[in-house]
């Protein structure tokens, strides 16, 4: 496998420099954190690009929150001069991985992403008769410091950006709690061993993807298998031979037991192809698809909270209107329509005037 090297010039190049804060403020224009980082733009990067030359970098501290929807998670938002170090990390990595990725990956990658993901499920539940769906336990918590660290070592040569990389890693902040025992371990290897990457980080998206890589190619190439589909820790394998599928249900774990991640093993389901998958946010047939209940709900959920903001003045006219297209775009990809116009009986929205949003059903 070929090693790059000399990525750590073009990391800190000028030019590097300028399009990562470019890409860092894109929808964000109007946080003040941007706005102090754009005012000084030039001396910022000066700054930053000093302190990476010279080997004086060092990461500063996340906010937190938590989030209940879909599931408990916490979420982590780095400095803002660490959010644009982090594009120009991935300006560099992002073309290097997309190579070595495997095709069924689907997670952060142009060109693909979640509705790709969605339609190449659709296509492998009509080519086959079962599908069967894993999810990893807490997989941004259980990721693992060392075998990470040795995978950018696999195809990175380059010592001054394989420091930068791991001095990201090492700034990850403490996450959920995700202790257990994998072969081989002892009493205390669980508290011995750092794990875990912030949510909310660009490079954990693309480390995460990284260190699932394997798995990807031992389910294709080793054992040959050409339904699968993934996004990000969530992947679903198909085949005609339901024997074959079951045998899964014990090799994937002890292969991602390598890994130090493991499966929510009461989550398994072998299903015929004809009852579909939640996956991606939406509910996938093979002969159709619609979007899921829980993504469904939480709409609703969020339409509720939008209409009691605008009216206390917390969000703006055109912030509703922008999220209520984002929505309509996901919704649209898949069999919608009849829900779309249900919801949009509703969308009227008051902040004083009243504010009408065209909906599917006015036209």
């Amino acid at each position: 496998m070929t090693r790059y090297t000399r990525l750590f010039e073009r990391l800190t190049d000028w030019n590097n420099l300028v399009l990562a804060a470019k890409r860092a403020r894109t929808g964000k224009r109007n946080r003040e954190s941007t706005q102090r980082f754009e005012f000084a733009r030039e001396f910022e990067l000066w700054r930053l690009r000093q302190h990476l030359l010279d080997g004086t970098y060092l990461p500063g501290k996340f906010v937190t929150h938590w989030i209940h929807s879909p599931k408990r998670r916490l979420i982590s938002a780095a400095p803002y001069r660490d959010r644009v170090l982090h594009h120009a990390v991935i300006n560099i990595l992002e073309p290097i991985l997309d190579r070595h990725f495997h095709s069924h990956s689907f997670a952060c990658r142009k060109g693909k992403g979640s509705h790709a993901a969605s339609r190449q499920l659709q296509r492998l539940l009509r080519a086959n008769k079962f599908s069967l769906q894993f999810d990893i336990r807490k997989f941004f918590p259980a990721i693992d410091h060392v075998i990470l660290k040795k995978r950018f070592r696999q195809l990175i040569k380059d010592q001054q950006f394989l420091a930068l990389l791991d001095c990201i890693v090492d700034a990850s902040n403490p996450q959920e709690s995700s202790l257990e025992h994998f072969p081989g371990d002892h009493l205390f290897s669980p508290w011995e061993r750092r794990r875990g990457l912030p949510i909310g980080n660009l490079t954990s998206q693309w480390f995460a993807n990284w260190y699932l890589d394997p798995l990807d190619h031992w389910l294709t190439s080793h054992l040959r298998l050409g339904g699968y589909v993934r996004y990000c820790d969530d992947f679903i394998v198909c085949d005609n031979d339901r024997g074959r599928l079951l045998e899964l249900c014990q090799s994937v774990p002890e292969f991602l037991n390598q890994l130090r991640l493991s499966v929510h093993t009461e989550r398994l389901q072998l299903l015929p192809s004809g009852q579909g998958r939640s996956f991606v946010g939406y509910r996938t047939y093979p002969t159709h698809r619609h979007i899921a209940a829980d993504n469904k709900r939480r709409f609703l959920r969020r339409l509720r909270w939008m209409k009691r903001a605008l009216t206390t003045s917390r969000i703006t006219a055109e912030k509703v209107h922008q999220r209520l297209m984002s929505w309509l775009g996901h919704a649209g990809q898949g069999d919608s329509l009849p829900l779309i116009r249900k919801l949009a009986e509703d969308w009227v929205f008051v902040d004083g005037r009243f504010h009408h949003f065209r909906s599917p059903s006015d036209g």
